[in-house]
């Protein structure tokens, strides 16, 4: 088995890292990924903050879309890579409708093709989730610690104060 590459967004020695397991299909991910994005950029930037994005390709049926969004995506690529998630958030309810739809995006819209690494990383971090007990999405950790909040009810703007609030322990 190689080694598994996730798509990392920032320095690889910055000292604080936010592991966020997440799914393109899943709408509380959308919300999470979203607050996420925009309290992180200038961590991110800064050298304060490494994101290490693993998409947990869940066998739920309204997921299952999200596992064939991200068969597509090339983790060496990891800036282009993230304008694409930002595309498929902001288009969910189009292409989760159908397999067909969600394929011929990828493929059509955005010019990919399955990457092969995609198994082997779906593989470990399937095995990954079931070590560190993580069974439903979005899962986050800041340096190894559960980051809590409330997927299912928090909003998008109570998702960045918690964030934030957070990161500045971790400084």
């Amino acid at each position: 088995m190689s080694e598994i590459k996730h798509l990392i967004i920032g320095e690889q020695r910055a000292p604080i890292t936010v592991e966020s397991f997440i799914n393109f299909a899943c709408p509380y991910c959308k919300n999470y990924f979203k607050a996420a994005d925009k309290t992180l950029q200038d961590l991110i930037a800064n050298g304060k903050v490494k994101h290490v994005i693993k998409h947990f390709d869940k066998t739920k049926q309204g997921l299952l879309k999200g596992t064939v969004a991200n068969i597509y995506l090339d983790y060496e690529q990891p800036q282009e890579t993230l304008n694409f998630i930002h595309q498929l958030y902001d288009t969910q309810q189009t292409w989760k409708q159908s397999f067909a739809i969600i394929e011929k995006k990828m493929e059509e819209d955005f010019k990919l093709t399955p990457q092969q690494a995609a198994d082997e990383r779906s593989l470990a971090i399937t095995k990954e989730t079931f070590e560190r007990g993580i069974g439903g999405i979005p899962t986050v950790f800041i340096n190894g610690v559960k980051f809590e909040f409330n997927p299912l009810e928090d909003s998008e703007a109570e998702i960045a104060t918690k964030l934030t609030e957070q990161l500045a322990i971790n400084e």
